[in-house]
């Protein structure tokens, strides 16, 4: 593995910030033409998912092996809930595990191009979105449909993702989108994210309408932030819990590896990230609610019953620059250092078990969310374990404008790994780059993601959609 050399200091000048977010905010701006010159379709109000029937699990389901498909239904996907996208996509209710090794279920949203032929067989890649909430109803398989309302709109708050699936749909690929939080919002604990993930997987390789060829199928994951920490658990559970799942790569985009390490974004604009961590660890650990209730003010009581029920853009916008240290009747070290509150937290730190899959992971070295330290670590760990690991560290771009600046890079990757014959990826490499987008080939291919997000809702895609 190559040494990671010449790790600025300091903070990024406000010239280079201001450059990297209007670069983002012209990539985003595709997103609102995605769906552009279609006449909103009117469509009744959706049920939210702790209201309707089809995500709880039936009887006897426990029976069933992971990965088992025990409900499925047609479903309609828009852009802000209104403007359709021209996919064809269905909910699948599959069997999984959760955190304490008992079965559960997950909903996962798979997608395929309008047009596709269900008898040729294509690779198919989970795209885990950070959706990073602990209301079920904030989850991807219902903000993405038509007809989500309020809730949807409030709910998709990611411009990339939905760029991402116009990109990953331009290559005739299958798309599996999990639930992987799950139906109680266990967005930081550890296994389980990874499990649901690899359990849509299965689910939608048994799927007959999506036409793939079951486990031989070519897979692949996508991840960023959140999404990236649901991407490293299935990394990292895939060689004991899934190992007869044919995975090609596994990009991981600045993934939450170390959620103690969120502290450090105690009163900045990112706060709420901790009372999200916080909140999750609640809903999964009994002992941890305890534990953390004898410490917590009621006020930070009730924030974090008030976080337990949105959406990240309302806890984003409502808890900028909040001082977690005024929620707590104790400092947050001593907070840290009680036992149940101790256990937890290292739990979910990511590097104890060593993928088998490729790896490409990528991080902004001025990122302000996730600190590059956390990721540097899990490279080396994983790398001292045997994994192979591309790792590419980028100067330019912080939390908020990496999704965009580093998604041709990473397409172009997940395309070399996906391609028929493609050659194993061995050993490690560190690169240290100014952009993800310096490289030409990086921008020629974000120009064709946006164009193909413009036009591919409408029925134009400008790359072909069956190879």
């Amino acid at each position: 593995m190559s040494v990671i050399k010449g790790d600025p200091t300091g903070r990024p000048r406000r010239g280079r910030r201001a450059i990297a977010v209007l670069v983002t905010m012209a990539f985003a701006v595709a997103t609102v033409l995605l769906a552009g010159g279609i006449t909103p379709t009117p469509a009744a109000a959706l049920p939210l998912p702790t209201e309707d029937p089809f995500y709880q699990p039936p009887e006897a389901f426990d029976a069933q092996e992971p990965g088992t498909i025990l409900r499925s239904r047609e479903v309609r996907l828009a852009v802000a809930t209104l403007l359709p996208l021209n996919v064809r996509s269905w909910q699948l209710l599959y069997r999984t595990t959760d955190l304490n090794e008992q079965p559960t279920v997950a909903v996962t949203t798979v997608i395929l191009p309008a047009g596709a032929d269900p008898n040729r067989s294509r690779p198919l890649v989970s795209l885990q979105f950070y959706y990073d909430s602990a209301s079920n109803n904030c989850s991807p398989s219902f903000v993405l449909q038509q007809g989500s309302g309020l809730p949807g709109l409030e709910g998709i708050h990611s411009q990339s993702e939905l760029i991402a699936i116009a990109a990953l749909i331009s290559q005739g690929w299958a798309i599996s989108v999990p639930d992987y939080e799950g139906l109680n919002g266990h967005l930081t604990v550890p296994r389980e994210p990874g499990y649901m993930t690899l359990d849509g997987i299965r689910a939608a390789q048994r799927f007959q309408p999506l036409g793939l060829d079951g486990a031989n199928t070519p897979v692949a994951m996508w991840g960023y932030s959140g999404g990236g920490m649901g991407s490293g658990w299935a990394a990292e559970m895939q060689p004991t819990y899934a190992p007869e799942l044919n995975v090609k790569g596994i990009a991981l985009g600045a993934p939450t590896s170390d959620v103690v390490s969120l502290l450090h974004v105690n009163g900045s604009m990112f706060s709420s990230l901790i009372g999200i961590g916080i909140s999750s660890l609640r809903n999964a650990y009994p002992k941890f609610k305890e534990a953390s209730d004898r410490y917590l003010t009621a006020e930070g009581k009730a924030l974090m019953d008030r976080t337990n029920q949105q959406c990240l853009p309302r806890n984003a916008l409502s808890q900028m620059f909040i001082d977690y240290g005024r929620m707590l009747t104790i400092p947050i070290p001593d907070f840290l250092q009680v036992p149940e509150i101790k256990e937890a937290f290292e739990s979910t730190v990511l590097g104890r078990n060593i993928p088998t899959a490729p790896i490409f992971l990528y991080q902004g070295v001025f990122d302000e969310a996730v600190p590059v330290w956390t990721n540097d670590r899990l490279s080396q760990q994983w790398c001292a374990g045997g994994a192979s690991v591309s790792y590419k560290r980028d100067h330019l771009s912080e939390h908020l404008t990496l999704p965009s600046l580093g998604m041709a890079d990473t397409l172009n990757w997940l395309k070399s790994r996906l391609a028929p014959q493609a050659p194993d990826q061995f050993g490690c490499r560190t690169e240290n780059v100014v952009s993800m987008l310096a490289d030409f080939n990086a921008l020629l291919t974000q120009i064709e993601i946006n164009l193909n997000a413009t036009f591919g809702a409408l029925g134009f895609p400008i790359g072909p959609r069956e190879r």
